[in-house]
């Protein structure tokens, strides 16, 4: 009697510690995607360990083991292994499909996966309410939940071994014994006795318990180190930013000079107007060399309105002229034959011409690092309610899932080293933002990539 207390206690009290270290840590900036269902096997540990202790309870006072504590108690069993099912399903999906997989599975999906795993258990535990027992509960979901819980915690080792060598090894022995567990609580009879050693099954039970709390615990120290490499890449942006700054008041600096030679070079063209024979060819040099020092004068406007914290005042402009403006300035590029436009007469919106080409640019020129000759790029602008949107696609190389939810981000760069600064698309994103438009960007089913821009329509008192 002594030996089943304790046992009953320890198995108990193994689950309740499993879920209670899983809700003490802080998780809340994880971007691990067990992050999002940690919670589902903290709840089945305190569940399934107050259900333990209901057992516990039902051998010291004989008298409460009524027919409606034994339903009581199968309800408890069956929330439980519920949650374990629920576990084992999702992390499953994320070992199959990476951990942003539950963010682009469809709502549909996931409502069908619960609704799914929620009958099984109403059905399982309908055959069990007759006998006031837990046994197609145990066999039906039990068993699954374990089993997909354990694979699914065995498999996601691989995700974090970038982190430790040694995390990764402790997913792998809980998930280990949480397939223990699966087998001898959901195929093995409770009051079965192991061959040879004599010992009620029961104890292996508990003994799984443990070591499943044991390992996932120690598992759990991968937030953790995330937190420290956050922590880290955080302050390694603040010291960029810091050389941002930096930058920033020299480039100002090197705007005033520029602008000296700028002049010197306009009125130089416009004396060479009268001084060479004029013809139709050298009259588009000249052009090039007049719409060129403008633009590189504009940008150096640009940096000292930037030190300066001046804002450039929106006017009325039509995007579409925009866009050919854009894509003319890149006819030098190698692969500029690759871009066609399919634009729409669309009204106006409130804007800085040369601002949004900075824009249009940075989005082409990222598209034609990821195509090759034999790939398109794609420009179409239309109107949407009272919105005009510009999108492009491309069926480049595309962008990584993982990487789409940070491309926004100040100094973020799939490129190599020496090829991006990271610096492009976070711009990019605060101009559209001065427009008061968005940016988006998602992977096409061409392989490519899409960015959708949309401005709102210009008012007519505007």
């Amino acid at each position: 009697m002594i030996w089943n207390f304790i046992l009953y206690l320890l198995y108990g009290l193994a689950f309740f510690t499993l879920g209670v270290a899983i809700l003490s840590r802080d998780i809340r900036l994880s971007e691990l995607g067990i992050a999002r269902i940690i919670w589902l096997l903290a709840a089945f540990g305190i569940i399934h360990g107050f259900h333990e202790w209901l057992e516990l309870l039902e051998q010291l006072a004989p008298e409460v083991k009524t027919y409606s504590f034994a339903l009581f108690r199968l309800a408890v069993v069956s929330i439980s292994f519920l949650f374990l099912l629920y576990f084992g399903l999702f992390l499953n999906i994320i070992t199959l499909y990476g951990d942003n997989a539950l963010q682009t599975t469809p709502k549909m999906v996931k409502a069908l996966v619960g609704v799914s795993a929620l009958l099984l258990i109403l059905v399982a535990a309908s055959f069990d309410v007759g006998t006031g027992k837990d046994i197609n509960t145990r066999i039906f979901v039990a068993f699954p939940g374990g089993l997909l819980s354990g694979i699914g915690l065995v498999i996601y080792s691989r995700t974090v071994l970038a982190f430790s060598k040694n995390v990764a090894l402790n997913f792998i022995l809980a998930g280990t014994f949480m397939v223990s567990y699966a087998f001898m609580t959901g195929v093995v009879h409770s009051h079965a006795i192991i061959p040879f050693l004599g010992i009620k099954v029961v104890f292996f039970r508990g003994l799984s318990a443990f070591l499943v709390m044991f390992f996932t615990i120690r598992a759990l120290s991968v937030f953790s180190l995330e937190q420290r490499e956050l922590i880290n890449e955080q302050l390694l942006r603040f010291s960029q930013s810091e050389k941002l700054t930096s930058m920033g008041i020299l480039a100002a600096g090197i705007a005033h000079e520029i602008n000296n030679p700028l002049t010197n070079v306009s009125l130089n063209v416009e004396m060479l107007k009268d001084l060479v024979e004029r013809n139709a060819k050298v009259d588009k040099k000249l052009n090039a060399i007049e719409r060129n020092v403008e633009r590189a004068s504009r940008i150096a406007k640009e940096l000292l309105h930037f030190s300066r914290e001046k804002e450039t005042s929106l006017e009325r402009i039509n995007i579409n002229d925009v866009i050919e403006s854009t894509k003319n300035l890149l006819n030098n590029q190698p692969l500029n034959g690759i871009i066609q436009l399919r634009m729409q007469s669309v009204p106006q919106v409130l804007g800085i011409s040369w601002k949004l080409e900075e824009v249009f640019i940075n989005v082409l020129m990222n598209s034609i690092d990821a195509c090759t000759k034999e790939d398109s790029i794609e420009i179409e602008t239309f109107q949407d309610g009272n919105s005009v949107v510009v999108e492009f696609t491309d069926t480049g190389s595309g962008i990584g899932e993982e990487d789409i939810l940070k491309v926004f981000d100040l100094f973020y760069t799939t490129k190599e080293i020496g090829k991006g600064t990271g610096l492009g698309l976070s711009v990019c994103y605060n101009i559209i933002k001065q427009h008061g438009g968005e940016i988006s960007l998602l992977s096409s089913k061409q392989g490519g990539t899409i960015v959708t821009i949309t401005f709102p329509v210009a008012s007519d008192d505007s």
